[in-house]
């Protein structure tokens, strides 16, 4: 089985169409790797190796607060990569971690570059298998378990009223630009109360303390909102 490392090198290969141009024992090397590894079979199991070697975070519950935004500003595309190899191996760097980290720490930057190098010597289908399996408990916990907590849903996304596209139309400020760029802040601003002497320790919270409350802390303000049109309407007559 290739490595993350060699899955990536044959890529760039295959891409930039090189293969011919390669020595003829690489050139078989590549072959064979192609015969016996692809194409990848994405399944959901933890290996062996990955359990013996990494502290794999497989469960968004088990992430702290700031582990938890720089996993979803990567995974909606706030930062830009050239390929999506980059982005997956950017992305395991905060899942797969080491086994002798009591609680994630990143602040290291010559820790945090022998993490990436071990992360690349994993068997490749090791590798999608253990990254699938946390993508597959992130699509259940925020868009089923905690559905509109933090992403509303697409439907929802897709509905709006008359009112909102006529000031869109007219070129009036939304506030739209401004909510998306200060979004994981505000989150962080409301668990800290607004006091910033706090946030360090917001940052670390875990992520099964953190949901539970985001999700109480939504429900209340859509009945407050409700109640307050309630009123208003009361008001009108």
């Amino acid at each position: 089985m290739i490595t993350l490392k060699q899955h990536i090198e044959y890529l760039d290969i295959l891409e930039s169409g090189s293969i011919e141009s390669l020595e003829a024992n690489k050139k078989l090397n590549l072959m064979r790797a192609i015969r016996d590894t692809y194409p990848l079979k994405m399944g959901n199991t933890v290996s062996e190796y990955i359990s013996n070697n990494f502290t794999l975070y497989d469960n968004v519950f088990d992430l702290v607060l700031g582990q938890f935004i720089m996993v979803e500003k990567i995974l909606t595309g706030k930062f830009k990569f050239k390929k999506e190899t980059d982005l997956e191996l950017e992305l395991a760097t905060f899942l797969f971690r080491p086994k002798n980290e009591i609680e994630f720490d990143n602040e290291e930057p010559l820790k945090e570059q022998q993490i990436r190098e071990e992360i690349l010597n994993i068997p490749v289908q090791d590798f999608y298998n253990a990254l699938n399996k946390f993508l597959e408990n992130r699509e259940y916990v925020l868009f089923k378990q905690f559905s509109g907590v933090f992403y509303e849903s697409k439907d929802k996304e897709e509905v709006e009223t008359d009112e909102e596209k006529e000031s869109q139309s007219y070129g009036e400020d939304t506030g739209v630009d401004f909510n998306q760029q200060w979004y994981w802040y505000s989150i962080v601003r409301t668990l800290a109360q607004e006091d910033i002497r706090r946030y360090a320790e917001i940052y670390m919270l875990k992520m099964s303390v953190v949901l539970p409350e985001m999700s109480y802390l939504a429900q209340k303000n859509k009945v407050e909102a409700a109640q307050q049109r309630a009123q208003a309407a009361l008001n009108r007559l």
